[in-house]
């Protein structure tokens, strides 16, 4: 009898915890994850405030246009490398008993992402700062079970469910976003 395998994307979104947060060097200074989210959403505001843009691009955007500060990108981007490779390495971690195989799509911390507010609403200022929010980390990934699902919905549910059992208590939040039987 042949062995058969079931293979699922996962999306998800985690958060990780402040404590894990603490020792991370950003730059020369030490800058702290919460320091750079809200210099980024003042830099940010700034700009389309200046610009007067009604909308927020992703920060790529801001970067390529220098409406950020250099010194604060460099942070961003020593935090973010740190913040991806703990994400990465504790899914690895957690996950390796649950799944035959895990490979990584992407992984990308959530403040790259295009913000999903306006430059007229009341409450941006707290909503950039959420979505700035450096811990935050979107996971884009394929599991395998080592047995065929005739049941492809069954399947998706099963591995989301068994992907939130196993790292729910790594993260401060998890959110599955979405599950699909690619095998």
């Amino acid at each position: 009898m042949a062995l058969s395998f079931t293979s699922i994307a996962l999306s998800l979104v985690v958060k990780v915890p402040a404590a894990s947060l603490q020792n991370i060097a950003a730059s020369p200074d030490v800058v702290s994850h919460e320091r750079v989210s809200h210099e980024l959403v003042t830099q940010v505001l700034a700009y389309e405030q200046q610009q007067k843009l009604g909308y927020y691009p992703a920060l790529d955007y801001f970067i390529a246009n220098d409406a950020i500060e250099p010194e604060l990108v460099a942070a961003l981007q020593n935090i973010s490398w740190a913040v991806t490779s703990m994400v990465r390495n504790e899914i690895k971690l957690r996950l390796r008993p649950a799944f035959s195989n895990i490979k990584f799509e992407t992984i990308q911390t959530f403040a790259y992402t295009m913000p999903n507010v306006r430059g007229n609403e009341a409450n941006k200022a707290e909503i950039l700062l959420e979505h700035y929010d450096v811990s935050r980390v979107k996971v884009n990934l394929i599991v395998s079970l080592i047995q065929k699902v005739a049941d492809k919905k069954a399947a998706q549910s099963f591995a989301k469910n068994l992907a939130y059992r196993w790292l729910k208590a790594s993260f401060d939040e998890l959110t599955i976003t979405s599950s699909t039987v690619i095998s």
